[in-house]
């Protein structure tokens, strides 16, 4: 194994050891032993280093080495001076001497004279050792930049003086005995980017640098992931929390569900007719209907862009609201939740029946102080923003009145319609031949929610704060899911 000392040669080991490229210092049959290496086109810390067979997956040769010549020893001539001049480096002596590394130039006796002190003169350049390509198929290109140091095409020509030496040949000196001339070649070189880039885990240096400084525990916890203001650390049930447990036989056929996954059933509408009365039995029938009037109002502002369109700054915006109300006390609702939108600043126009109704009397005496217009039928409507219908009472009998020209005139606006306490099937307009659906936007309901037809868009269920003792005697288990809201949006459980 000895023939192959010397030799330049690309070792690839694969990973993790990577790419080694040097020159053959020893080799025998297990291991080999480089010598001014490289490791993946960085220079290898040590001087040498050794690899072993068993990792070595690919081996090529790069430089053969130079064949010795006749003469395998030069002379070096110093002659003497009788005046004194600047000392001779290591480095100087050193590179007078040919390596073993040098190409198949000749070589030559060298003198010396310590007058010249110039390296430039008249005998052989000494060689030089040059690194090992980290490509082998890249070409070298000429570097047109010159170098501050070890490159004396860089270095101005100095006048010499009596005593063989100037200021710029000193600095020469310096600047080669402390880089030598191996640095020359590697100037000239064009830097593999590409190549070195790859060699680069970017994603591994950020981790590195990311969790150097924390303790064991916290990297343990980023590991895991990110967590929201308002999600938990520890793992929770996946089981969803029921707001309301209903017999089976007072079931409804849809299940709805919170955006916070809590499951609220329909109900038939006979127990939400016994809820209702059960709140008008304990006396909390005017204060639930408040309720319900606010949760309205507030669904109401979220579709006409409330924070938006109700800005002082925005007068020229102002939306039109029109209440469509029944002569019962839902329609009572409607007029308050009508009122409560004036109050936030909308035109707010109303129709309601007259009737003996004493709540809705009390509506219509106060959005008579509002400031709030009364139509004098459906034609006298102005083109709405947003339509409230309060035309169903659940607590009275399923056969009431149609009103059919008023329903005709909410299925010709182009604003949303929100419906209050609606039936179950919902509305339907009568012309061109048929019977056609009213489309509405949103329903707003209390106490609990009945299993409306698809026509009435998105249900909403209002806090009318009913009490637990009300649902305890009709059999029924209930939780409030409102939380911090007055109004939730329920979706149904198939979506």
């Amino acid at each position: 194994m000895a023939k192959w000392i010397g030799y330049a040669v690309s070792v690839n080991c694969g990973e993790p050891l990577g790419c080694y490229q040097g020159t053959i210092l020893e080799a025998d049959g297990s291991t080999i032993t480089l010598t001014k290496a490289f490791r993946n086109g960085f220079p290898y810390p040590k001087s040498q280093v050794t690899l072993k067979a068993a990792d070595i997956k690919d081996l090529k040769i790069i430089e053969a080495r130079a064949e010795p010549s006749e003469q395998t020893h030069s002379t070096v001539a110093v002659t003497k001076s009788s005046k004194k001049t600047s000392r001779a480096t290591v480095c100087e002596n050193l590179q007078a001497i040919p390596t073993s590394s040098a190409t198949s130039q000749p070589s030559n006796n060298v003198a010396v004279n310590s007058k010249a002190g110039n390296s430039r003169g008249t005998g052989a350049v000494p060689a030089r050792s040059k690194p090992i390509d980290i490509m082998g198929n890249r070409t070298n290109r000429t570097n047109n930049f010159a170098g501050s140091y070890g490159n004396t095409g860089s270095t101005p020509k100095c006048r010499m003086g009596a005593g063989g030496g100037g200021v710029h040949e000193k600095a020469r000196r310096k600047n080669e005995a402390c880089f030598g001339d191996a640095a020359d070649p590697a100037l000239d070189d064009d830097f593999d980017f590409e190549g070195n880039l790859a060699l680069f885990d970017k994603r591994a240096l950020w981790e590195q640098m990311r969790n150097s400084h924390k303790p064991d525990l916290v990297r343990q916890a980023d590991d895991v992931g990110k967590f929201r203001h308002d999600e938990n650390v520890l793992g929770t049930s996946h089981v969803a929390r029921h707001a309301l447990r209903v017999p089976d036989e007072l079931r409804g056929p849809i299940d709805y569900v919170t955006d916070d996954g809590v499951v609220v059933p329909s109900v038939v509408p006979r127990l939400r007719r016994q809820l209702w009365e059960g709140m008008q039995r304990v006396g909390l029938a005017d204060s639930a209907h408040t309720l319900l009037a606010r949760a309205a109002a507030d669904v109401a502002l979220r579709l006409v862009g409330g924070g938006r369109r109700l800005e002082p700054r925005n007068a020229h915006q102002q939306p039109v609201v029109v209440a469509l109300a029944g002569a019962h006390r839902v329609g009572a609702v409607g007029l308050a939740a009508a009122r409560l939108l004036a109050s936030h600043g909308a035109r707010v126009v109303y129709y309601a029946e007259a009737a003996p109704c004493e709540a809705l009397q009390r509506e219509e005496a106060a959005l008579a102080l509002s400031g709030v217009t009364r139509a004098a039928d459906a034609h006298a409507l102005p083109s709405p923003d947003l339509v409230l219908l309060a035309l169903y009472d659940p607590l009275l009998d399923d056969q009431q009145d149609r009103h059919e020209e008023v329903l005709r005139w909410a299925g010709g606006v182009r604003g949303a319609i929100i419906a209050l306490e609606p039936p179950t099937r919902g509305w339907y307009v009568s012309g061109g031949g048929g019977e056609a659906e009213l489309a509405v936007r949103a329903s707003v309901a209390g106490c609990a929610p009945a299993a409306l037809a698809p026509s009435l868009g998105r249900v909403y269920l209002a806090d009318v704060a009913p009490p637990l003792r009300l649902f305890a005697d009709l059999r029924l288990q209930y939780r409030p899911p409102f939380g911090a809201a007055s109004v939730l949006a329920l979706h149904p459980a198939d979506d």
